[in-house]
């Protein structure tokens, strides 16, 4: 029993290092928001039994390959981009680990894809309000929000579209697994 919940421990936390790995391959301004980390935190949320684990390691993962991002490519395409609101950012990645918990407790096409859209729309909500709350490009009124998410759209659906697309691999390729080593089943 232990060896079985390793090899599912394991097997969750590799497909989580290859989405992270991944993200370096969607390096592009004209590709903003398209990347496997929503859909790594998703997948996390749902396949890890270990709660904590389930917002450990993607947050984890998050951060490390940010850490590398931050030194390379942001500074190259957005000179003035900052972490400063990196805390928002976690808290929306948050969102969506918890859309995996709730809402894919059974793996189906239906449930992935209200997770993909309620942890989306919750990522873009609360990172989006952190823009707004902690910079400089809009006034800090009603109306500066309401730009700020009106400015933000063209991101939302990169996020959105990335998140479909790739929970759909990581997904499917988890329970084609299961199929094949039954050890991987949470029983």
């Amino acid at each position: 029993m232990e060896n079985t919940n390793r090899f599912r421990v394991s097997t969750v936390v590799a497909m989580v290092v290859v989405a992270t790995l991944s993200r370096f391959l969607f390096l592009s301004p004209s590709m903003a928001n398209f990347s496997p980390i929503g859909a790594m935190a998703l997948f996390g949320g749902a396949y890890f039994a270990n709660k904590k684990l389930a917002y450990l390691v993607p947050m984890l993962s998050i951060w490390l390959s940010s850490m590398v991002l931050n030194n390379t490519f942001y500074k190259q395409y957005y000179p003035s981009f900052s972490f400063g609101f990196e805390t928002i950012v976690f808290i929306g990645f948050a969102v969506v680990v918890t859309a995996g918990i709730l809402l894919l407790k059974k793996v189906t096409v239906t449930n992935l894809l209200l997770a993909n859209l309620v942890g989306t729309i919750g990522f873009f909500l609360v990172s989006n309000f952190g823009v707004w709350a902690n910079g400089t490009m809009y006034a800090h009124t009603m109306e500066g929000l309401g730009a700020c998410y009106t400015m933000a759209l063209p991101f939302l659906k990169n996020s959105l579209l990335s998140n479909v697309l790739f929970s759909t691999v990581f997904f499917g390729i988890f329970e084609v697994a299961k199929r094949q080593a039954p050890s991987l089943v949470m029983e």
